[in-house]
């Protein structure tokens, strides 16, 4: 769909059964248009399918599903270069599926009205979302999960790229989703309106702030909140680096051995820091190390 084509339909499908591979769709160029006034889907059963959109082309829809099913992978949307994808409802990438990827760079924007999932049921892994590039933007109304269920999914927020979240962000929710990351670095930046767990029940699971990488939350912020939590991480490292917390911030809240690292320069901001709140919780700890790296509690 180029130069300014037009086409519209009820749902959109790109690779619908479990044989239809490496199929795609490009809509590029000011004015081009794909409209669905339902669901659309990259890789429904199938794998290697791909929508690209650029240079000023849009698509709209309502949900959408990148890798529905446990078989359908490597599927990809990538939004570049002034493209821009809006979606009134839910995004999820990776469903059922495995490595399937949401790239949005060069000033691509992507629009989100619902919840938002990077690796949704237990299968799911290896799913992955980058937000790269200045201008680059992605816009969120409900929550984020950087794997609900599933595990080794990630999302990555650098070269000045930016996330907005208008719901509760959690980074490994359930206890069976495990080393699922986030990182923000080089000048990357991600606004959350609500609270932020990294390792809500599940272990493993990191965030990492490096290079000017900036995490600002609005509520309260979580490293291990369960009981089943544990090993969970957050780094925030170098210059200019920094996580705010409107709220207070818990290192283990009821989980273990779970762990806040800052180190060279890097900086967390928040009210009342905890380490270890309920009786459940052993082993978590703070290590702040480095000329100007610093803790603050209000």
């Amino acid at each position: 769909i180029s130069n300014g084509g037009t086409v519209a339909n009820t749902a959109g499908t790109i690779g619908f059964t479990n044989t239809s591979s490496n199929n795609s769709v490009l809509v590029t160029g000011a004015g081009s248009l794909w409209t669905n006034s339902s669901y659309l889907v990259v890789g429904e059963f199938g794998s290697g399918n791909s929508l690209v959109i650029s240079n000023g082309g849009t698509v709209a829809n309502t949900s959408a599903e990148i890798g529905y099913w446990t078989n359908s992978s490597n599927n990809r949307v990538l939004v570049t270069d002034g493209g821009t994808w809006t979606n009134s409802s839910f995004i999820t990438v990776g469903s059922d599926g495995s490595g399937n990827s949401l790239v949005i760079s060069n000033g691509g924007q992507v629009h989100s009205g619902g919840e938002v999932n990077i690796g949704y049921w237990e299968t799911s892994s290896n799913n992955s979302v980058l937000v790269t590039g200045s201008n680059s933007l992605w816009t969120n109304a409900g929550a984020l999960n950087v794997g609900e269920e599933g595990s080794g999914n990630s999302l990555v927020i650098s070269n000045g790229g930016a996330l907005h979240n208008g719901g509760y962000a959690g980074i490994g929710y359930y206890a069976n989703s495990s080393n699922n990351s986030v990182l923000v670095t080089d000048g990357g930046t991600w606004t959350n309106a609500r609270g932020l767990s990294v390792g809500e029940s599940g272990s493993g699971n990191s965030l990492v702030i490096s290079n000017g990488g900036v995490v600002a939350i609005t509520q309260e912020g979580y490293i291990g909140y369960e009981s089943t939590s544990s090993n969970n991480s957050v780094l925030v490292t170098g210059t200019n680096s920094l996580w705010t917390n409107s709220g207070d911030l818990s290192v283990g809240s009821s989980g273990s051995s779970n762990g806040l690292v800052i180190s060279n320069g890097g900086k967390v901001a928040n009210q009342l820091g905890y380490i270890g709140y309920n009786a459940v919780s052993s082993n978590n700890s703070v290590l702040v190390t480095g000329s100007n790296s610093v803790w603050t509690n209000s």
